[in-house]
């Protein structure tokens, strides 16, 4: 009687789990059923169709207007930002996609997480800009009318452009040819010791993608991106926020939009509006302001990124009278191509903040880059033999003074040459699918050529004479 009751109890007990096994796959065949369904139902879209379940990380470069203390007429002073930043999107849980009723199809983005970081010349130093913990930056992109699309490529495509381009590749394909075969000349205790394996994705992939982003431009179709931005900034006087968004728009040809040396003026940027917004302290008052003079920023994927400590010396002359500053800070430069990769390679300043006192312009000084995104850039190029390489490169550069913000001539950056001692990959920033080398080295660096500093009324107020600068690795 027992092994009988146990014998029905098993095959009870076995029938149950069946049963639940089945009920569970048949939920799952629902489930797929449901999501091939919706699938099915979208139509294509070249630019969407291919996303991942896993949030892009782009490396920011941004460019923000900012007054600190509760007069949103006081003075404000351009900040240079940059850092990663974590934008999740659809298909991840929790963001959607749709046909508008026009036809356009719409993903759903957020910001998080951002590691942005600037230097404040009013603050003396630097600022942190980051994401509300309970305010949220959220966005769309939006594929562009069709109709738009065709008149925008039509009025690109010139004729002059596109041989422009043809030679600039044919030049490149050379100088490459040019430096292979150099390269191979050379004994092997004299060959460069960086190699593309040591700089990671970024470095060894970089020649490799950018063609592709730049090809895109024609076969992808553009879209628009909006994203309503709320940050938390912490600097030396607090933290700083702001509850009412600055809505943040552009236009763009690839997700992640990295803007190249080569993307269209205009597209992958990214520029605020509806400003100024107040910013508010950690009581909920107004204690300062994202100005309307400047809010941009564009994502960029250099080959690898070297951070430095920076001191020297800058002599300004104010007719018969001249003086020498010592002047100190961090400085960020961006190495286009992977250092030591070829005979030469390309490199940008993206950063600076030289600080120092002066008596004849009345006080504290800070030298920073001047921030563009399509008038000019502070570029040049490194030949390279071994790990030392020689550079020369254009510095565009703003001076904050007690009263005003000099800036050198759109037209008349300062010529700089030096050397980069040393250069190594000493880290790497992992972040993600966003995979940075960071190169490290020494040097020294001057100025040829005076250049007159021009206050915002573009009237010259003082000569530049000469800048000598040393980059070391630690402060």
């Amino acid at each position: 009687m027992r092994t009988r009751k146990l014998l029905v109890y098993l095959l009870g007990s076995l029938f149950i789990a069946v049963m639940a096994i089945t009920l569970v796959a048949s939920d799952a065949d629902k489930s797929a059923d449901r999501k091939s369904a919706t699938a099915s139902t979208m139509p294509a879209s070249k630019l969407f169709d291919s996303l991942g379940n896993e949030p892009d990380v782009v490396y920011l470069i941004a460019n923000s207007s900012v007054v600190f203390g509760p007069d949103p007429h006081g003075r404000s002073e351009e900040i240079t930002f940059l850092g990663p930043v974590t934008v999740p999107k659809w298909p991840m849980k929790g963001y959607g996609r749709r046909v508008l009723a026009d036809g356009r199809q719409q993903i759903d983005i957020e910001l998080t997480q951002s590691e942005l970081t600037g230097e404040s010349y009013f603050l003396n130093g630097p600022v942190v800009l980051g994401e509300h913990p309970d305010l949220r930056s959220l966005g769309t992109i939006t594929e562009r009318p069709r109709a738009e699309l065709a008149q925008a490529s039509s009025a690109d495509k010139k004729p002059s452009d596109a041989k422009k381009s043809d030679n600039k590749d044919k030049r490149g394909d050379s100088e490459k040819a040019d430096s292979e075969k150099a390269d191979s000349e050379k004994p092997d205790g004299e060959k460069a010791d960086i190699k593309k394996a040591d700089l990671g994705q970024a470095g060894a992939e970089q020649d490799k993608n950018r063609p592709a982003a730049i090809a895109s431009q024609v076969e992808e179709v553009p879209a628009d991106f909006v994203v309503e931005r709320k940050v938390l900034m912490t600097t030396a006087k607090g933290i700083l926020y702001n509850e009412t968004a600055v809505p943040v728009r552009g236009r763009i040809d690839s997700i992640p939009p990295i803007s190249f040396q080569g993307t269209p003026v205009g597209v992958n940027t990214f520029r605020g509006m509806e400003l100024p917004i107040a910013l508010l302290d950690k009581e909920g008052v107004v204690n300062g302001w994202f100005y309307a003079k400047a809010h941009m920023a564009y994502a960029v994927l250099p080959a690898a990124v070297e951070r430095s400590y920076i001191k020297g010396t800058i002599e300004l002359r104010s007719g018969d009278k001249v003086e020498t500053i010592e002047i100190a800070g961090p400085a960020e430069i961006h190495h286009l191509t992977a250092p030591g990769s070829s005979t030469k390679t390309d490199i940008e300043v993206m950063m600076l903040a030289l600080r120092g006192h002066s008596n004849l312009l009345g006080g504290n000084i800070m030298v920073t880059e001047t921030f563009s995104d399509r008038d000019h850039f502070s570029r040049g190029h490194m030949t390279w033999s071994g790990t030392s390489g020689d550079a020369t490169f254009d510095l565009f550069v703003d001076l904050y003074t007690p009263s005003d913000k000099l800036t050198t001539n759109a037209n008349s950056p300062l010529p700089v040459d030096g050397r980069f001692v040393d250069t190594k990959v000493n880290g790497r920033m992992d972040k993600g699918k966003l995979q940075l080398p960071m190169v490290a080295g020494t040097g020294h660096f001057t100025t040829s050529g005076a250049r007159f500093l021009y206050n915002e009324a573009e009237k010259p107020v003082v000569e530049l004479v000469k800048m000598n600068l040393d980059l070391s690795q630690v402060q």
